[in-house]
């Protein structure tokens, strides 16, 4: 038994003196100045030589802050364009959002799902291509949950025949106020639109990376109903701010970098140094309010 445990802790002892310590990180920078005027040159002086080194500027986009972001609280802003052809019946199509609507893809549970009709939101086309203007979908904001847009496409039988429509252009962002980022939260191409139809097989809608189409049935043609409906939606999706690399292990100290500012305002620039190896990783941050008029 005395003899397991000696061995244990001789191979405990070499364990660890094989772990290599990892030099810090650590680094100091400083600007040449106080504030600057925008269009000028920004020199960041630094001491110490850290493996790598990331610089973030503190503008929209490369804000260290947001490095780790996923969501951002910003307004969800749909848009798109119709164009409507043949047919009398301006009623035909209907867009709704829903925020319980299972996933699955199937009229029982379209018609279980409550949908919202945000028809009247948005500018439909009488002929020719009409954009919809901005409709905004915040009051379908969920923190996690996703949402689902869908277009509904209901045609009569009739003397005449029956609307086609044609939708294109669809977009849905979220304009974050926070620096005026815009994240795409869905697109025409994107989107993995699923078609559901419910009634008269013939008339259903088309779906290519440009654009979703319902071409209605000719004069007297049985009634139709027709539903393509979006994957699940996150309103408040947003994506990380990135980092320029400054400097990596293969490279020399840096012993300064400019950086121009276009723009006035007050900007938090963030440099970060890291020093990682097989065995362990260590940084630094280092913060500059950069001023500029």
């Amino acid at each position: 038994m005395k003899r397991n445990i000696s061995l244990f802790i001789i191979l405990l002892m070499a364990f660890s003196c094989t772990k290599k310590e990892v030099p810090s990180a650590d680094f100091t920078v400083v600007s040449d100045n106080t504030s600057y005027t925008a269009g000028d040159t920004t020199w960041f002086s630094f001491t110490g030589n850290p493996y790598n080194l990331y610089f973030y500027s503190g503008e929209p986009g490369h804000e260290y802050r947001f490095r780790n972001r996923t969501k951002a609280d910003g307004t969800p802003q749909l848009q798109f364009s119709t164009t409507r052809a043949s047919g009398n019946a301006a009623d035909t199509l209907q867009i709704l959002m829903s925020t319980d609507f299972k996933a699955v893809y199937d009229s029982t549970n379209i018609y279980q799902a409550t949908w919202t009709d945000i028809t009247s939101r948005a500018v439909l086309a009488t002929t020719s291509a009409k954009p919809s203007g901005i409709v905004d979908l915040s009051d379908f904001v969920k923190d996690t949950q996703s949402v689902y847009l869908a277009y509904r496409y209901v045609g009569t039988t009739h003397t005449g025949a029956q609307t086609t429509w044609t939708v294109t252009a669809i977009t849905i962002n979220n304009v974050v106020p926070d620096g005026n980022n815009t994240f795409s939260v869905g697109t025409v191409a994107d989107g993995v639109w699923q078609v559901v139809n419910m009634k008269n097989k013939a008339v259903k809608w088309a779906v290519t990376t440009t654009q979703l189409q319902v071409k209605g049935g000719a004069a007297n043609s049985d009634t139709a109903e027709t539903w393509v409906i979006s994957r699940p939606l996150m309103l408040k999706r947003a994506l990380p701010d990135a980092g320029v690399s400054l400097k990596n292990i293969t490279n020399n100290a840096l012993l300064t970098y400019p950086y121009i500012y276009q723009a006035a305002g007050t900007y938090t620039a963030t440099f970060v140094g890291i020093n990682t190896t097989v065995y362990d990783s260590k940084n630094s941050v280092k913060e500059i309010k950069v001023q500029v008029n």
